[in-house]
């Protein structure tokens, strides 16, 4: 197991979050007077906005979920509008059908508008409108709106959400960087969850937590649901889909992370039964009362990260431990980080800190199966000696003898003269004391069961006593074959390969 290159990790995460930043380029926009609009009941044709029945509000305010609207507002325009070649269009981002109207003319529907839902179409949530050459002019500008929501699950506290000018392009342009960094993240948490799938088929699988690939899994589902409106214009009732799913990865998540910390803790069952219930019971109260999907997400990860930096607190007040001071300093930056941001964490910043969580874990994971790894190989070699010395017992308790057959000839000869062996086609070569030589028919790998445990193959060709070595020296004419050579008792000395050198040396020594 090679251990990760962590200044590279590093660098990478840096710049993510330099990039997080960088999203805050200026767009090209010219919103309409989003503090003061004029919204009148819905009808099929323009109302008259001074009607007692219509009042002024924000745009924000506004609410055409389960009726239809008109909306009246201004777009104040500078000159540099005017004189731009670039064709333009306006922008509507907001969870309804609509019909737009810029200077009293029809700029175009997004679905269909209706008094019921019966007979309504249901748009985009994100759409644009082209704007003919000459319909703007400098100063204000009337924009006039018809909207009906009949079609939604979820009644949002803000259904609408943009009305602008800009130029002609996607309407999902207007994210930005933002989905790009998004897809660069989900990117990574894929990464590193079929890392830790291949160790799972690994023969380390038992050592590899199936919690943290269901975390990784969790994050994976969330990130796709967020990054989604960031690359296609769905129709509106999706909205509340994706909401909902997004606010369920979240939850599961905050409580799969506190799950996972207490079972790596390993608390007993009734300290993590008393951890979990009020911390899922108070979770479950501030998402439900709180207002805004936004806020809903945000909390539903850090209140039971805040208690997983208690747990890791608890744990390293009682053991000591750097593993949980790092868990707790983890948490307590992603706790901070949610706090000072609570509306706008659960974008781009939030995965990027969620990566950072997982990364870390994912890095003490691989730190342990690394010093199980050197743990194993220093318990392989113990056995190995153990075995050569159980073997050289028995070799000097009892004779053991090896038959040679020519033929229909036979030979025995004793297996404690042979002091090495070398593969030779479908014969072995035998090297006896006082320099004699005989052939055994068959492969070094049959030969190898037939001899005690003294004897260890140390080349692909090569089968030695280990009782007759009696130094080790590196290779170094490099036109000679073998990383290493073994000098044996009678003066000769056998090759040794580089893969099986700490393995022969371990059981020398």
């Amino acid at each position: 197991m090679q251990y990760c290159d962590y200044q590279r990790l590093r660098a990478v995460f840096c710049t993510l979050l330099l990039l997080v930043s960088a999203n805050s380029i200026a767009r090209d926009w010219t919103h309409i007077n989003y503090q003061q609009i004029r919204v009148c009941p819905g009808g099929e044709v323009i109302p008259n906005f001074e009607d007692d029945a219509c009042t002024t509000q924000s745009f924000f305010s506004a609410d055409p979920q389960g009726r239809a609207i008109w909306i009246e507002a201004s777009l104040h325009l500078s000159e540099r509008w005017q004189e731009g070649a670039e064709p333009l269009a306006f922008y509507l981002f907001a969870k309804a059908s609509s019909k737009v109207y810029l200077n009293g003319r029809l700029l175009g529907t997004n679905g269909r508008v209706s008094l019921d839902g019966e007979h309504e179409l249901a748009g985009r949530m994100d759409t644009r409108f082209y704007v003919p050459p000459g319909l703007i002019r400098t100063g204000e500008n009337r924009v006039v709106i018809h909207l009906s929501s009949h079609q939604s699950i979820l009644r949002l506290s803000s259904p609408l959400h943009l009305a602008a000018l800009g130029k002609y392009q996607n309407s999902t342009d207007y994210f930005g960087i933002e989905p790009h960094m998004q897809l660069s993240v989900l990117c990574i948490l894929l990464l590193g969850g079929l890392y830790l799938l291949m160790l799972r088929l690994s023969p380390l699988r038992a050592k590899i937590p199936s919690g943290l690939i269901w975390l990784i899994g969790i994050a994976v589902v969330q990130l796709a649901a967020e990054q989604l409106r960031g690359w296609f214009s769905y129709p509106y009732p999706l909205h509340d889909v994706r909401l909902v799913l997004i606010l369920v990865c979240a939850m599961t998540f905050g409580f799969g992370l506190l799950v996972y910390l207490l079972r790596l803790c390993q608390f007993d069952t009734k300290v993590k039964l008393s951890v979990l219930a009020p911390v899922i019971g108070l979770t479950s109260m501030l998402v439900f009362f709180s207002p805004g999907f936004d806020l809903k997400t945000t909390l539903a990860v850090s209140i039971p990260a805040l208690a997983g930096v208690g747990v890791a607190c608890w744990y390293y007040y009682r053991h000591r431990t750097g593993k949980a001071l790092l868990f707790a300093a983890t948490l307590g930056v992603f706790v901070m980080a949610a706090m000072l941001s609570l509306q706008s964490f659960h974008s781009l910043l939030f995965y990027v800190m969620v990566t950072l969580l997982l990364g870390v874990l994912l890095g003490m994971h691989i730190r342990q199966l690394g010093e199980l790894q050197i743990q194993t190989m220093a318990d392989q070699q113990a056995i190995a000696k153990l075995q050569v010395k159980l073997s050289q017992l028995n070799k000097t308790g009892t004779q053991q003898y090896l038959t040679l057959t020519f033929g229909s000839a036979a030979e025995r000869i004793d297996v404690g003269q042979i002091l090495w062996c070398r593969a030779a086609g479908d014969y072995v070569e035998l090297h006896l004391d006082g320099g004699k030589e005989r052939l055994y028919s068959g492969t070094l790998k049959s030969l190898i069961d037939k001899l005690p445990g003294t004897f260890m193959q140390v080349h692909r060709s090569y089968l030695v006593d280990l009782d007759k070595v009696r130094r080790i020296a590196l290779n170094k004419d490099k036109t000679e074959s073998g990383y290493a050579f073994l000098y044996l008792s009678d003066g000769n000395r056998v090759p040794v390969s580089r893969r099986l050198l700490g393995q022969v040396r371990g059981t020398i020594e």
